[in-house]
């Protein structure tokens, strides 16, 4: 199979479905510092989907930046990452139509994992004692890593196909995501017309 047959759009597509459904959210909470702490049924299942994706996009993203990676966890994604694309620890992105400005991996500075990831494992291994971690931030921090995951998956996959070096802006306008509800907040990545 040629990498191109190999090309999909799914990552990007589950990302846009999970996306939407935090927008559906924003109509009923308010993406503001008081009411980050809000939990539900629902933040739940944006919490576990994402950070599941999560774990299956990095899989993909070290092994095209390594054939012989062998990563299974989040500790030793981390290593790898740091090592090979170290520029994801700081991407920033906005989310909603409040401005939220979010480093979701920023914790990566350091030998720590997101608070978000370890309060995804409570709520995963331990829902009944920690459900109030699938929390309105949690969740927040959650999608917007996936978001900047994705985006960099399809710029190393798709520089691998074209064999060139792609820039965000062209992986930007390949996903069409200017008008996204998460977004870069760095205004490089997207093509000048496209900004508001």
């Amino acid at each position: 199979m040629t990498e191109q047959e190999n090309f999909s759009m799914r990552y990007w597509n589950y990302f846009c479905a999970l996306e939407q459904d935090l927008k559906k959210v924003s109509r009923f909470i308010e993406f503001s510092s008081d009411n980050m702490s809000t939990h539900s049924i629902e933040l739940t299942r944006l919490l576990l989907s994402s950070c599941s994706e999560i774990d299956v996009i990095f899989k993909e993203i070290c092994s095209l930046l390594d054939e012989n990676s062998s990563v299974e966890n989040i500790n030793q994604y981390r290593r790898e990452i740091k090592s090979l694309l170290p520029d994801i620890i700081n991407e920033k992105v906005n989310v909603g139509f409040s401005g939220l400005d979010i480093r979701p991996w920023q914790n990566w500075n350091g030998d720590k994992n997101p608070n978000w990831w370890r309060s995804h494992n409570n709520v995963k291994h331990q829902r009944n004692i920690y459900f109030a971690d699938a929390n309105l931030l949690n969740t927040i921090n959650a999608i917007s890593a996936l978001f900047i995951c994705v985006n960099y998956y399809y710029k190393i996959k798709l520089s691998g196909i074209l064999n060139q070096n792609l820039n965000f802006s062209d992986v930007t306008r390949v996903l069409k995501s200017q008008n996204n509800f998460i977004r870069f907040s760095n205004n490089e990545y997207y093509d000048k017309h496209f900004l508001v």
